[in-house]
């Protein structure tokens, strides 16, 4: 079996460090490792800095992507040479698993998702002046005391427990009813509630998400659970055991194992919006199987882009496009084949400054979009530390955030060049020009990331309506 090895020198680091703390000391170490369990190496990926830029992860992810790689298993020193962080290994270990390789720690043996929560809950837990605040934390939680915005249907009661909301819990009872009684399914009933004018408490549509959460939380039994403490009877349960029971067995018998999300493989994810409201129009593969009359068993694949209302809220008007078809327009309209490509009007022509402040402004607005991809990673992989997240929702989860990541990363690394390309509007122009000219004359010999990276510099957005599909330019 062929191994490759990844390496990195992270700020912080002991000097006596298992393995070594050199990247030469690693690859030695990564060479007797193969040679001692039966491996050969194939290749090595380096991370000498630890600046925050990982240019050896991203490359070791674009070598694992390329089909003809085969079956691999990837070698790093520790857990801890993943990542800067704790969060960031773990995440750069989803990275990795979501392309099917697996991982392995010359430190700690191969790694699976249980021995690899348990890596991270430790390294969490000697993060000094963290501990002591999560240990204050529980020592409260101990008492039944409520700890940040109370679930709905409660609120914090005078004597700091959950107390009931009436309004709140009588539509949680009328939500479990729907799923137990009226059989409906979680996107059924989220589209029920919103055709009804139910309100979330923060003003907003129901999702399917929501729903699925609120029957699955067990404060409803009256069980108060944070930070590793479970206080049965601490409240007033809003739901019986039995109806609690019968909506998780029921979901065990719908769940089915979940393939790992890979959102890249969508030529304009993040960029597709359906004209009429703005809703975001996301990636969606479906696979089918049937058998004809002859006997012969078919399988097919179908993927399109679907309004993000449809899968998640149920509300509104939506659109649903092919995404063979919709990648190959908007390509269409980069060429100048057909018409459709509209320049942005956000910043005017010569305006230098005006593109820099905007170029700022998207970098700002994905980097804090990446540090919620890592608090919904961390809350995630915290809830099956705690027993309360299975296995198969964590990797499903957390190959979605780890792909949404490596995107968003995808989109600061596209600024950084639109901001050396375009200094001004002439340059501006002639980066712009030479980008579709690339798409023009390339197109058909670049691999799936260069194109998706041309694509990205230079669309802004794609508004798709029911007669026709515009492709709004980067200014």
């Amino acid at each position: 079996m062929r191994a490759v090895g990844y390496f990195s020198e992270f700020p912080g680091r002991r000097a006596d460090a298992p393995r070594g703390a050199s990247l030469s000391q690693q690859n030695d170490d990564f060479l007797a490792y193969c040679d001692a369990n039966g491996y050969e190496p194939a290749a090595a990926f380096l991370d000498p800095s630890g600046d925050g830029e990982r240019p050896g992860l991203r490359q070791l992810l674009e070598y694992l992507s390329r089909p003809e790689k085969g079956f691999l298993v990837v070698v790093a020193a520790s857990f801890e040479r993943l990542g800067a962080g704790a969060t960031e290994a773990a995440r750069a270990y989803f990275q990795i698993t979501a392309s099917g390789a697996r991982v392995i720690s010359m430190e700690e043996g191969a790694l699976d998702e249980a021995r690899m929560l348990k890596l991270w809950s430790a390294q969490r837990a000697s993060s000094g002046v963290g501990e002591r605040v999560r240990e204050a934390m529980r020592r409260l939680a101990v008492q039944g005391q409520v700890l940040g915005r109370p679930p709905y249907g409660y609120r914090a009661g005078a004597d700091g427990r959950l107390a009931i909301v009436e309004d709140e819990a009588a539509l949680l009872r009328h939500i479990f009813r729907l799923y137990l009684r009226e059989g409906l399914g979680i996107r059924r009933i989220a589209k029920r509630l919103n055709e009804e004018g139910y309100r979330t408490r923060r003003d907003g549509n129901w999702s399917m998400v929501t729903i699925r959460d609120l029957l699955r939380n067990r404060v409803y039994l009256g069980t108060y659970a944070r930070f590793g403490v479970r206080v049965p009877s601490n409240h007033t349960a809003i739901v019986s055991v039995s109806d609690f029971d019968a909506v998780e067995e029921r979901m065990q018998g719908r769940r089915r194992p979940a393939a790992p999300a890979r959102p890249s493989h969508f030529l304009l994810s993040g960029l597709v919006h359906c004209n009429d409201g703005g809703t975001r129009m996301i990636g969606v593969t479906r696979r089918q199987q049937w058998t004809r009359r002859d006997g012969e068993v078919v399988k097919s694949t179908y993927r399109y882009y679907q309004s993000e209302a449809r899968t998640n809220q149920s509300v509104g008007a939506y659109h649903t496009q092919r995404a063979d078809d919709l990648e190959a327009e908007v390509v269409r309209h980069l060429t100048g084949e057909a018409s459709g490509a509209l320049q942005s009007t956000v910043v005017s022509a010569g305006d230098s400054k005006a593109v820099a402040a905007e170029t700022a402004m998207a970098e700002a607005r994905v980097r804090s979009r990446m540090r919620s991809l890592d608090r919904q990673l961390s809350g995630s992989l915290g809830l099956a530390a705690g027993g309360r997240l299975r296995p198969e929702q964590l990797r499903e989860t957390a190959h979605e955030v780890a792909g949404e990541y490596l995107l968003a990363e995808a989109d600061l690394a596209t600024l950084a060049h639109r901001a050396e390309a375009q200094a001004s509007d002439s340059d501006r122009r002639r980066h712009q020009e030479q980008q579709r000219e690339r798409v023009r004359s390339e197109w058909g010999r670049l691999p799936f990331e260069e194109r998706q990276a041309l694509v990205r510099d230079l669309v802004e957005k794609v508004l798709v309506d029911d007669d026709r599909v515009r492709t709004i330019l980067r200014p």
